[in-house]
């Protein structure tokens, strides 16, 4: 059963907006493993959509069902294609060994599966943040396991405005056009990020949404080597 606090209309706008761009970017994949479920955002609304939604986590999370405890970046306990779709929202930044994590995400995704990776930007203030990452630098670490990034969208847009997005929420309640308001602000933040003219770089929620599919991986250490060759 799925708590209604967790309809995805219902969440903070600022939870609303990757819950909703991350759901969208996995439509039509049938088996989803979420890593890093935290407090069940992705979990619940993947779930109603229809979505089969394995969490992983390194951290107990009694309350989410289907939860294995285990480290990404070490062997998971899954089979090879297992899954339509691996995502990991802000755990990247998380990890030492992100290679690893996203070789072993590779491994359990189908070939014509869809991996969904977010990240914030030039964040290091957490002592938890072990990486920092822009938008060159979290699609470069994508290519070079093996995945091709086909949708970018940066986030910092509306959502960077959280008082005067919730007060004008309010308004829109009081007329039953909450959940029209939201979804308008989901749209413009999508749009904004999609041409990268996110309003407010320089907060915390900076960051992006990406989107992609198994590819040949890029050599980073040969283009080095061709680059600085004398």
């Amino acid at each position: 059963m799925i708590p209604a606090e967790f309809s995805v209309m219902a969440q903070a706008i600022q939870e609303l907006e990757p819950a909703v761009l991350i759901a969208n970017s996995v439509a039509g994949q049938r088996r989803v493993l979420n890593v890093g479920p935290s407090w069940g955002r992705d979990y619940y609304t993947l779930t109603q959509r229809g979505h089969q939604v394995f969490n992983l986590d390194i951290a107990l999370q009694t309350h989410l069902p289907q939860t294995i405890l285990a480290n990404v970046a070490n062997a998971i306990p899954f089979s090879d294609q297992t899954f339509d779709a691996v995502l990991l929202p802000e755990v990247l930044e998380h990890i030492w060994n992100d290679f690893d994590a996203l070789r072993e995400a590779r491994r359990v995704l189908k070939d014509d599966g869809r991996l969904v990776v977010t990240v914030p930007f030039y964040n290091d203030a957490p002592e938890y943040h072990v990486r920092v990452h822009s938008g060159k630098t979290i699609l470069r670490l994508l290519k070079a396991n093996g995945f091709a990034p086909f949708d970018y969208v940066e986030r910092g847009g509306l959502v960077s405005f959280p008082r005067v997005i919730h007060a004008a929420r309010k308004l829109f309640r009081l007329v039953g056009r909450e959940d029209a308001f939201a979804e308008w602000v989901v749209r413009t933040d999508a749009w904004l990020g999609r041409r990268r003219l996110p309003l407010r770089r320089w907060l915390n929620g900076y960051g992006c949404v990406v989107v992609a599919r198994k590819d040949r991986a890029v050599d980073y250490t040969q283009l080095n080597a061709i680059e600085f060759r004398h």
